[in-house]
């Protein structure tokens, strides 16, 4: 998709707030709100006070202001004809994307919707040829999505082999050279900037009984197989490159990669130290 421009937004095709457009953003309301939350607290019979149980986010109303304008009849008409379009009601949820600074961490966000309501006063101002319109849009996910999947790359070491060792004939005393101390480990630091926890795509590449680690957490990742595998964190499963599913072959203390905002220093090892393993980390950021 192409990218937006500050203080512009776009649905179903129709962009707002451009400079030149003949509809203008005025106010968006239900970006930062918090969502519609369900709770299961419980009323306690003859006390004071509520049983605490879990709360959970329902889905997130939007309010889109907009001004439609027009310098001539027909570039009016055919401005209200084109937002009528995009904002037609009973369609699937499609995505309201959007570019403010400051949300969604300065970068280009998307909230999954549909319309459910449209103001449209014919008053004096319509008879100028400027219609406010204010269209009401409901997303039963409660999440802001980051408009690009975030990707990072961590790499183990690859010590250099020495192929000298021992040849024959040998003469006393002898001595044959090992591979030398083995290097450090390389760091990635990653940053996830969603304030939602991230649950990524790991793909593993040349791995022998890979492990990834977090140092800023203490937490680590091992599976006990050699070559490619991918690990979906989110559904908690581990598959080869040919699909068969070993999440039974995960070690004992192993915790599912995720990231809470901020800084993560990550490492990964693999067992052999003469191929350097690959692990690609994918994941898309949320809001709440």
């Amino acid at each position: 998709m192409a990218e937006l421009n500050d203080w512009t937004c776009e649905y179903n095709g129709l962009v707002m707030g451009e400079p030149d457009s003949a509809v203008s953003i005025v106010a968006v309301d239900g970006l930062l709100t918090l969502p519609e939350i369900r709770s299961s607290d419980l009323t306690l019979v003859q006390r004071h006070g509520l049983f605490a149980g879990d709360d959970y986010m329902n889905g997130r109303t939007l309010t889109v202001t907009l001004e439609v304008y027009g310098s001539t009849r027909e570039e009016f008409t055919q401005a209200l004809v084109n937002l009528q379009a995009a904002f037609m009601p009973g369609d699937i949820e499609k995505p309201l994307r959007f570019r403010f600074p400051g949300v969604a961490a300065d970068q280009t966000g998307y909230v999954m919707a549909r319309p459910r309501k449209r103001s449209a006063p014919l008053d004096l101002n319509f008879a100028n040829m400027v219609c406010n319109v204010v269209v009401e849009l409901y997303s039963t996910s409660p999440y802001v999505y980051g408009d690009a999947p975030r990707e990072t790359v961590v790499r183990s070491y690859e010590r250099e082999a020495d192929m000298s060792g021992l040849t024959f004939p040998a003469a006393v005393p002898w001595q044959v050279r090992g591979s030398g101390v083995a290097p450090a480990d390389p760091i990635t630091w990653l940053t996830q900037y969603g304030s939602v926890v991230a649950r990524p795509l790991v793909s593993i590449t040349a791995g022998a009984s890979p492990t990834l680690w977090d140092d800023s957490t203490g937490w680590y990742f091992a599976v006990d197989y050699d070559g490619d595998i991918v690990i979906d964190s989110a559904q908690e499963i581990v598959t080869t490159a040919q699909g068969d599913d070993i999440t039974g072959l995960v070690k004992a203390g192993s915790i599912w990669p995720e990231y809470g905002p901020g800084l993560h220093r990550l490492r990964l090892t693999s067992r052999d130290e003469f191929t350097s393993a690959r692990a690609v980390i994918t994941w898309s950021e949320r809001w709440v």
